[in-house]
């Protein structure tokens, strides 16, 4: 497959971040107040708890959290004592969910000028116009604004089009703020995962005949399969909620649901601990992503992609990847 052995050769393997440098393909496990079983504040205590490097936290749900104080203050203590690397979304997603129409730019930005990110997500419109230049005027000015407000944070821009005008629009983006990570929902492209693959490869390829390279984050992108394949076709980081609202099954990489653990007890430390249900499954789950994306990274960059594709699929589908990355 010539594509996995181009892409291999310019791909980067680590993001420098506060003077760190994340290892590539990376999965910030994502805090929201949205369709999960516990609140945004006590996410994020239980992440800090695992010592998890790097997460991902909404400003809506800073802002509206019954800990509000508090939870401003300890994001801006871990960044200060140089903690976990900390990703903040727009909030937008939860607003939508919510019904808050209230939620706006200048909502943003007010958590924003709290300075309790390193990175930042702008805020994205999700009702983009069909006209790429206008679409992207936007999120350059959504850019913008935000950059001069915040002292820590690097603004990333999300892009929202048809998957048809995404390249055009992303290489739109790229002439107008020669940004160095582009964000896209995972949704947008494709409705089936072997569409979605060949819409990142396509980008990819694209991406890498800039005479920089440009990382792509995909948002909304938590399952283990497509975190391998998504990572072999050019992505290099992602966010999701399956580590909060599934359990995965460590054997198989087969997500289930959350009261479901029993079924796929393993021998990792959580699962034999003393802890309640919820903090040993969350905890089992943060072990696995851990494994799993080390597993994705060493492959890459040991250039055994093919080996990795065979543990885990069958020939019929590693012959439809190869159509994609031939």
């Amino acid at each position: 497959m010539q594509f996995l052995s181009d892409n291999n050769s310019k791909r980067k393997m680590y993001f420098p971040v506060r003077g760190k440098a994340l290892r590539l393909p990376i999965y910030f496990p994502s805090i929201s107040s949205v369709k999960t079983g516990l609140s945004p504040f006590d996410y994020f205590t239980i992440l800090q708890g695992l010592g998890q490097s790097h997460f991902l936290v909404s400003a809506f749900d800073i802002d509206k959290s019954f800990q509000r104080e508090e939870f401003i203050s300890n994001l801006q203590e871990i960044i200060q004592n140089d903690g976990s690397i900390i990703l903040m979304d727009s909030g937008n997603y939860e607003s939508w969910w919510m019904r808050d129409k209230n939620w706006v730019l200048d909502s943003f930005n007010s958590i924003l000028k709290y300075n309790v990110s390193d990175l930042a997500f702008c805020y994205d419109n999700q009702l983009p116009p069909n006209d790429i230049i206008e679409n992207v005027t936007t999120i350059a000015n959504s850019i913008s604004a935000s950059q001069k407000i915040s002292k820590s944070s690097s603004i990333i821009p999300i892009i929202h089009c048809n998957k048809e005008y995404l390249v055009d629009a992303v290489l739109e983006l790229h002439s107008q703020t020669n940004y160095e990570m582009v964000s896209i929902p995972e949704r947008i492209l494709g409705e089936g995962l072997l569409e979605r693959i060949a819409t990142v490869t396509n980008l990819r390829k694209a991406l890498n005949n800039l005479d920089n390279y440009t990382y792509i984050h995909l948002l909304g992108t938590g399952n283990p399969f497509s975190l391998l394949l998504l990572s072999l076709a050019g992505a290099d980081s992602f966010d999701g909620l399956e580590w909060c609202q599934t359990v995965v099954n460590s054997k198989t990489a087969v997500l289930y649901h959350f009261q479901q653990r029993e079924l796929i007890l393993d021998d990792c430390n959580f699962c034999k601990s003393g802890l309640d249900y919820t903090l040993s499954t969350l905890g089992h789950n943060i072990n696995f992503y851990r494994n799993w994306m080390k597993e994705i990274q060493d492959a890459i960059e040991t250039k055994k992609e093919i080996d990795i594709l065979k543990v885990w699929f069958d020939s019929d589908f590693i012959s439809a990847l190869g159509k994609i990355w031939h």
